[in-house]
């Protein structure tokens, strides 16, 4: 018996055993196996499953019923089959891809060049898929989330949208493992050891496995079979001015003025929700006719002053716009409440699609917009604060056109960028299409989508948690992404705002971050976001945000031909060291620090080092709340306020209510009371502070023990048992305290009772300090931090300075205008000097070679509208450095006709810090060698 089989029993085993552990079926054998276009198709237990071997490696399984109402292809199988299907009795292959049928159990089993990967258990059922691994995986991606987890290796997940929640569901690992898990559905992951498992509630189970080299292989083949994503608008990659939200056009004007006299540079300006005037016209397409009297003329004033303009749109209408009209007439919005008082469109429905479209392009493409901000998408009904309520919310207005609402749970933003995609490409095919969203899910990016992270609260906690989530949407295969810099919503961590020098540290470190994501954009309400708001000049805050953005500009060069990277070889723009350093078990130690590009390792600034935060209360994350008998909390909502009358029960494991929509839509205008029961999970062991804002009523037992009770506002609130005490403030609210000692991985149940006798006041804040996060907000006395250089390779600073050795830990002191920013050795970095918008040409190119290696590099440009880079119709510079003679080449191949010469000054960084400067200029299709021996060593 051959050690391959042993090992694939042992992996059939493996699964029996899972199978014992949860509920799933039982092993059954096959009944039939047949042979169709691209693979084969089994029979078993009264389910069928197609296996299908798809263009670019991917292997894709779908099984389903016998029901011809079901769409089992999916959004993927349009595009064909792989061509080198082999079939060998139960082994079916192509490439080095072979998929082993087990006939006596159903079993699936997985290999790549002989080596075994997976299985698909024989015990899975179509509510619970069941995978047994042939080794234990570190596990990434699944899209971005507010509380992210940096490895789902032995992890839970509920995998559904979110305010803050966005859902790409692509799993990888380092080994070269990746799976989709295209269901479209809502679903609950668990990783236990070789196990991995994912509910559904569709009865149509569809995922894809992607089996390579590595991660970058796994991203490649996830890219090929969803779509390539193409290149955004050069302007894009500039820096994005937005605020909530311009009230006038002339204040969006006058904005963009403000950035050019001061010689910031900016490149799209942002308008916000309410351009289009009363409550009634909400997201109607519309302009307000005072407010944004001309709209053409603002979007042809920004054009004139070299910049773009984008704007918001929702899938919910208000009644009085004609759209919704148009929509309600052919019965075509669902029924479910909005916040808006709209209501939001069937976006499968082929009609709905054409009439939505047409309003936006009369209204808002055809006045000179660029592009389209897509908010709410997930779809948002009254709230989605909460995955579990934002799903049910939706599911629950029953069928869509295209079938059941609970079958599709995730997909509303595909389709929704689909649409407008193509629609922008027709009407301007000489344009790039621009949008913006904050929901995603696989293939989005084929769609000149850039997601971002919802309304997120600022806080350094937060701000590390969204250096995660960006690593983990990245490895998901979606490239374009960004947040909201500072946080959307300031004053709850930070009274004061602007004026609290705590804040304006947090701002400055967060900018600094930002400028290194594909998508650099400032956004937020409460304060104002640009960037003389922090200070004038010569003031330290707004220095450091002005050297943070001239340096993203200076890096434009290479930003841009990292895109071209994206597009055409289906690489990824921010990677976390796990791609290129997986070798190295030290960068573990170090999760925020990550890749962009090849050749720039960015070590963000994580913690406060002049000013320490006050009360860093933060939410309980997602992962730290359970249900007690559930994975998340139970909420029963009670009409009246003493419990009266039983309305709605809902889950959530956001132990957070802070909007009029996160109450049930049956209690509007009335009074209500509400119990929550559930778990808390301690992370780390040690003393935890509590904090609870509330207005009414409250009663909140942990762990056996009362720690508030309270009388209410009305009555005058009084300190609870074990020292939980009360203050005036949170806009009304009472704020209750305690502390306790937690044990890591202990569950504590808890119930929380509120009795609020005040129609329509929504407030409840469940909010903690851990050990760690409490000494982690203390500025550093001697204000540092650690840096980790990855082994194997050497290092530079990128703006100058020696080489240093990889494999060590770094003590640095950054000034509040530094960002710990290092170079690979025998990397080459173009630079630009002193533009004021992304498409400005330079002067000068500068290239940047940091001595230690031989490299190559192909430096690629174009006009940076429409899609002439997709027919090869490029500015190509091919360059390479000999680092053993010190000689730099560089051949020109000019497909597109964009510049007759350009000057270059090669910039020579030697390993002692010194450098040396050489200058020239290169024409259309020549060559040209600098020497340069015994310049910098």
């Amino acid at each position: 018996m051959t050690r391959q089989s042993l090992t694939r029993r042992a992996i059939l085993a493996a699964g029996a055993a899972a199978g014992a552990a949860m509920p799933a079926g039982a092993a059954t054998p096959v009944d039939s196996v047949s042979d169709i276009p691209g693979g084969v198709r089994l029979s078993r237990a009264g389910l069928t499953t197609d296996i299908l071997f798809m263009p670019g490696g991917a292997v894709g399984v779908v099984k389903y019923p016998a029901d011809p109402k079901l769409d089992i292809r999916g959004f993927f199988q349009g595009n064909g089959f792989a061509n080198d299907i082999r079939r060998d009795g139960d082994r079916l292959s192509s490439g080095d891809i072979e998929v082993r049928i087990d006939r006596t159990t159903g079993a699936l089993v997985f290999s790549r060049g002989g080596r075994l990967i997976i299985a698909d258990d024989a015990a899975s059922t179509p509510s619970l898929q069941q995978f047994s691994l042939a080794k234990t995986h570190d596990l990434y991606g699944l899209g971005q989330f507010r509380d992210p987890l940096t490895n789902y290796r032995d992890k839970k997940l509920y995998i559904a949208h979110g305010n803050m929640d966005a859902v790409n569901p692509v799993l990888v690992s380092p080994d070269g493992f990746g799976l989709l898990w295209d269901t479209g559905t809502d679903s609950h992951f668990e990783s236990r050891g070789k196990h991995l498992n994912y509910s559904n509630p569709s009865p149509v189970t569809r995922y894809y496995l992607f089996l390579g080299d590595n991660t970058d292989a796994v991203i490649r083949q996830y890219r090929l079979l969803t779509g390539t994503a193409p290149l955004l608008p050069k302007y894009a990659y500039g820096f994005w001015q937005s605020q909530e939200r311009y009230r006038t056009q002339a204040e969006l004007i006058g904005i963009l003025d403000g950035y050019r006299s001061r010689n910031l540079p900016v490149d799209v300006m942002v308008q916000d929700w309410r351009y289009w005037g009363e409550d009634g016209q909400f997201s109607g397409m519309v302009w307000d006719k005072v407010n944004f009297a001309d709209p053409k003329a603002m979007c042809a004033e920004v054009h004139a002053k070299n910049a773009h303009i984008i704007a918001s749109v929702w899938p919910a209408m208000g009644p009085d716009s004609a759209v919704h009209k148009a929509l309600a007439a052919e019965n075509l919005l669902f029924q479910g409440a909005h916040w808006s008082g709209g209501k939001v469109l069937d976006i499968t429905a082929p009609k709905a699609r054409d009439i939505y479209w047409k309003h936006i392009k009369s209204g808002l493409i055809d006045v000179g917009l660029d592009g389209l901000w897509t908010d709410g998408t997930e779809p948002e009904f009254m709230s989605t604060g909460s995955r579990y309520v934002t799903t049910r919310s939706y599911i629950s207005n029953g069928d869509s056109f295209a079938g059941p609402l609970k079958d599709r749970a995730l997909t509303f933003s595909y389709q929704q960028a689909r649409l407008l995609y193509s629609g922008m490409r027709d009407a301007r095919p000489d344009k790039r299409p621009l949008i913006l969203t904050r929901s995603v899910y696989a293939g989005q990016q084929a769609f000149n989508t850039v997601t971002w992270s919802g309304d997120i609260f600022a806080g350094w906690e937060t701000l590390n948690f969204q250096i995660t989530a960006a690593q983990q949407i990245s490895l998901s295969g979606i490239p374009y992404w960004t947040n909201d810099i500072g946080g959307f919503l300031v004053s709850h961590r930070f009274p004061g705002g602007l004026d609290n020098p705590a804040y304006r540290e947090l701002y400055v470190r967060w900018f600094q971050f930002a400028a290194f994501l594909p998508v650099f954009r400032a956004h937020g309400t409460e304060i104002r976001r640009e960037l003389w708001a922090m200070g004038n000049d010569g003031e330290p805050h707004y220095e450091a945000l002005k050297t943070a953005l001239n340096l993203r500009y200076a890096l434009m060069p290479y930003i841009y031909n990292q895109a071209h990277r994206v597009t055409q070889q289906h690489e990824s723009f921010l990677r976390p060291l796990v791609m290129d350093f997986p070798g190295d078990p030290k960068i573990k130690d170090y999760p925020s620090q990550y890749m962009f590009g090849h050749d720039i390792l960015v070590c963000p600034v994580m913690t406060p080092l002049d000013h320490t935060q006050v009360d860093p209360y933060e939410f309980l994350p997602n992962y730290a709340v359970t249900g007690l008998d559930s994975p998340a909390p139970r909420i029963e909502f009670f009409e009246g306020a003493n419990f009266e009358t039983l309305v709605d029960i809902r889950h959530s494991d956001d132990l957070k209510m802070s909007w009029s929509g996160d109450i049930p839509f049956a209690l509007k205008g009335k009074p209500y009371s509400a119990v929550w029961k559930g778990r808390i999970i301690a992370q780390e062991t040690g003393r935890h502070k509590f904090q609870v804002m509330t207005q009414g009523l409250i009663r909140f037992t942990l762990g056996g023990q009362v720690r508030v009770a309270s009388q209410g506002t009305g009555a005058g609130a009084t300190a609870g048992a074990n020292g939980a005490v009360s203050f005036a403030g949170h806009n009304g609210d009472d704020v209750y305290r305690f502390e306790m000692e937690l044990k890591a991985g202990q569950a504590y149940d808890f119930e929380l009772t509120q009795s609020q006798p005040k129609p329509d006041v929504v407030s409840l804040w469940v909010e903690w300090i851990t050990p760690s996060h409490a000494k982690d907000m203390q500025a550093t006395p001697d204000k540092t931090i650690a840096v980790y250089l990855p082994a194997g390779h050497d290092w530079y600073p990128l703006l100058g300075g020696p080489s240093l050795k990889g494999g060590q830990v770094l003590k640095l002191r950054p000034k509040l205008d530094e960002i710990p920013v290092f170079v690979l050795a025998g990397a080459i970095i173009p630079m630009s000097r002193g533009i004021q918008y992304a498409t400005q040409k330079p002067d000068t190119i500068e290239l940047h070679v940091y001595r230690g290696a031989d490299v190559e590099l192909i430096l690629s440009d174009d006009s940076g509208e429409g899609s002439d880079y997709q027919y090869q119709r490029t500015l190509r510079w091919t360059m390479s450095w000999d680092d053993g003679t010190q000689t730099f080449s560089i051949d020109a191949d000019h497909r597109l006709n964009l510049r007759h010469s350009q000057a270059f000054e090669l910039v020579v960084h030697g390993k002692d810090g010194g450098f040396s400067r050489h200058a020239f200029t290169l024409n259309e299709r020549t060559s040209f060698v600098v020497e340069t021996t015994h310049a910098a060593t």
